[in-house]
């Protein structure tokens, strides 16, 4: 039997450890619980909207992208925008494994039903035979140990025969959310029978918003322990305190309105994740882009162009050597920085950067924090595309974060 190899989880822990509070003087204990949470599963889909990100990048056959895994569904999402590579890193082993899970199964498995079947609907028992019969074989060893070790009773692998989608840190929360709904005797799938955007707002208006205005509801929201199973660490929330005016129950309801009225639900999976916990089983619903079957062949083609490493971003920046990248994704990890190692990140971008590269990252807050952090000479070397940020972030089909942010690199 596998186990998990010791070095893989070292790092790990050392790679978020660092990433939390590596920067600080003095460690508090609110980062240490949070460095603890998110050394595990946190995410088991990504909640940046890789249809926002393609329309900003307008990817080229000859870009060279890096991007942070989370869940893994953006670089898969932007490989069928055919760039010449994509390469993928994060700091939890938990999504390196799960990133690398779904390249083994893509790479084996002849059939999106089966494809389909494991990642999309994401609940039967064959999944189990299916992994272990032929996804296993070309899988690395250490993404193995991960999906082989037991945990709560169970291998790992287990999850995708009991639903993996109410798995993970923020799957958990989600069901903490969807069981206090039923508190309130609120069914929060009902959303998905609602017809129109303006049928979502009004059963959220009157069924939904109630909840977040629960005195007892605004407490927990306004604990950062509540928070760190959504993926949000203490400086993350600071930024909110500090720069949104509303209390954090507020500010959550106004973001789970957006994400649940932005466009039709018939066209958002994002909606469908967090008020019904899964995907459309008939694949005939809302789903990222890898998923959908008329995208499989061209991804399976597509799989010699993904590099992926369990690394921090910018020690892979500094690896890749100068001129080597197109566009580069950090998500959010910059709410996650000092100012210090903001400025220290964007001297690794500009150096790895190519004539004409592209930056994309969202914040929690709506206040970029790029320029207020770099040097004079790195200031006149990005420039933020307003129009473009501004017009695109609002769109975002999760909007789970306070603004998205489009850099170029000027001439």
């Amino acid at each position: 039997m596998l186990s998990n190899p010791p070095l893989s989880l070292k790092k790990s822990k050392s790679l978020v450890n660092n990433a939390v509070f590596g920067h600080k003087d003095k460690t508090t204990l609110k980062d240490k619980l949070f460095a603890m949470w998110f050394d595990r599963l946190v995410y088991t889909q990504i909640w940046e909207d890789p249809q926002i990100d393609i329309q900003a990048l307008e990817i080229k056959s000859t870009d060279h992208m890096l991007t942070i895994a989370s869940g893994g569904c953006n670089a898969l999402s932007y490989l069928l925008e055919h760039p010449a590579k994509v390469s993928v890193v994060d700091l939890n082993h938990a999504h390196i494994a799960l990133i690398q899970l779904k390249r083994a199964a893509i790479k084996t498995l002849d059939s999106h039903e089966d494809f389909y079947r494991f990642f999309g609907v994401a609940k039967s028992s064959s999944n189990v035979r299916i992994y272990h019969n032929i996804i296993s074989t070309q899988l690395d060893q250490t993404s193995r140990a991960y999906w082989e070790h037991a945990t709560f009773g169970f291998k790992r692998i287990q999850m995708f025969a009991k639903g993996f989608y109410k798995f993970g840190l923020l799957g958990q929360i989600i069901g903490v959310i969807h069981l206090g709904a039923k508190l309130h005797r609120v069914k929060l799938s009902d959303l998905l029978l609602q017809k129109t955007v303006e049928d979502q707002a009004q059963w959220f208006d009157q069924h939904v918003a109630k909840i977040f205005d629960n005195r007892l509801v605004a407490k927990i929201c306004s604990s950062p322990y509540a928070l760190y199973n959504l993926g949000i660490p203490p400086s993350q929330h600071t930024v909110l305190c500090n720069n949104i005016p509303q209390n954090m129950s507020e500010i959550l309801k106004q973001r789970a309105r957006h994400l649940a009225t932005v466009v039709p639900v018939a066209d958002n999976y994002f909606a469908w994740q967090a008020f019904a916990r899964k995907y459309d089983e008939s694949a005939r619903g809302p789903l990222p882009a890898y998923l959908k079957r008329e995208n499989y062949p061209s991804l399976r083609a597509s799989m010699t162009k993904l590099d992926i490493e369990h690394n921090n971003i910018r020690d892979k920046l500094n690896q890749l050597g100068a001129e080597s990248v197109d566009i580069v994704n950090l998500l959010d990890a910059q709410d996650w920085m000092s100012p210090s190692e903001v400025t220290v990140l964007w001297q690794a971008i500009t150096k790895a950067a190519k004539p004409g590269a592209r930056v994309i990252f969202r914040t929690a807050g709506e206040v970029s924090p790029v320029d207020a952090n770099l040097t004079p000479e790195l200031v006149q070397r990005w420039k933020r595309d307003d129009q473009v940020s501004d017009a695109l972030g609002p769109l975002d089909r999760s909007g789970v974060y306070g603004a998205f942010h489009l850099y170029r690199l000027q001439a």
